[in-house]
């Protein structure tokens, strides 16, 4: 019993990340919402604390959307004055799954003991009770992967 049960990997992603959004829902609601109504798909978002009247967010799509958000970010750069919107590709997804997770201490903190013996660095991390997901260098994702199936005697799907 290690708290994880199933390793994936999910290639071909896309980190989108916008500094400096006014802290108000309602410009975070236009942000969001200008890409659900492109039809792109957002997963692994990410929120700072605020940093006086702003935050910092991130989030993951498939890089299939690139084009598309690449001239959205470049539309709501323009409409939204100060935002800056920042998009990197070349990203892979792994995720730890375990239902054992909520009763279990220790299970982040041994992922990322497993990172850090790598060469690896974490572009994003979200969680939830019963998963680990980590944004990875696609460069490093195999690295990675091997140091989490080690150390979690879990062999990736």
């Amino acid at each position: 019993m290690n708290g994880v049960s199933q390793l994936r990997i999910t290639d071909d992603v896309a980190l989108i990340t916008f500094s400096k959004v006014p802290n108000n829902l309602k410009t975070i609601s236009q942000i969001f919402n200008a890409f659900a109504d492109a039809g792109i798909n957002i997963d692994m978002v990410s929120q700072t604390a605020p940093q006086g009247q702003n935050v910092s967010f991130s989030f993951t799509v498939g890089t299939d959307d690139t084009v598309k958000v690449l001239s959205l970010a470049n539309s709501l750069k323009d409409k939204m004055d100060g935002v800056k919107p920042m998009v990197i590709t070349g990203t892979s997804k792994i995720q730890l799954y375990g239902e054992e997770m909520p009763e279990m201490h220790g299970v982040f903190a041994r992922a990322i003991a497993s990172v850090a013996g790598t060469e690896a660095d974490l572009l994003l991390i979200t969680t939830s009770e019963v998963d680990i997901s980590l944004l990875v260098s696609s460069a490093h994702v195999h690295e990675v992967v091997e140091a989490l199936e080690r150390d979690f005697a879990v062999t990736a799907e």
